[in-house]
C-alpha cells in the first residue's frame, strides 16, 4: 500500500474480498459499510493522487496470527500517515484480517479496520 502499487494489493485477494472500515478523508472513523476490494481500492487510489509519498505511509507494528487448516486469522496493528492538507498526520489503526487457502495459494477474504482507541500497540 504505501508504494501504491494497487494491483500488487488486489493480487492478495480472493475474487470476492472486502474491506470495512473507514478510507479515505471525510469518513467516520467508526465507518460500518462492507465494500469490495475493488471498490475500496478506487477510492484510495483517487484519494492519494497527486499526494507526496512522504504523506502517506502504513508501517506494520504488530501481527498476531491464528491458523486452523486452510483458514487463518491474523491481528494487525499498523501505524498509518495520512495526508491532511498539505501535510500528514499519523494514527494507530487495528486490522483483523481473514484469509484462506485455495488452490494452494493463502487469499484475503476480508479485512475490517477500525482506528486505535489506545495507544501504542504492546
Amino acid at each position: 500500500m504505501s508504494e501504491r502499487d494497487w494491483s500488487a494489493v488486489r493480487s492478495l485477494f480472493w475474487q470476492d474480498g472486502t474491506y470495512a472500515g473507514p478510507i479515505g478523508p471525510g469518513a467516520p472513523s467508526d465507518f460500518h459499510q462492507a465494500v469490495s476490494i475493488d471498490a475500496a481500492l478506487r477510492v484510495l487510489e483517487r484519494w492519494l493522487r497527486g499526494v507526496e509519498d512522504g504523506n502517506f505511509d502504513v508501517r506494520v507494528l504488530r501481527t498476531d496470527l491464528r491458523q486452523e487448516g486452510d483458514v487463518a486469522a491474523a491481528w494487525v496493528f499498523t501505524r498509518r500517515r495520512t495526508p491532511s492538507g498539505s501535510t500528514s498526520v499519523e494514527g494507530d489503526w487495528i486490522e483483523h484480517v481473514v484469509l484462506r487457502r485455495i488452490d494452494g495459494d493463502w487469499r484475503i477474504l476480508s479485512v475490517a479496520v477500525v482506528t486505535s482507541s489506545r495507544g501504542s500497540p504492546r
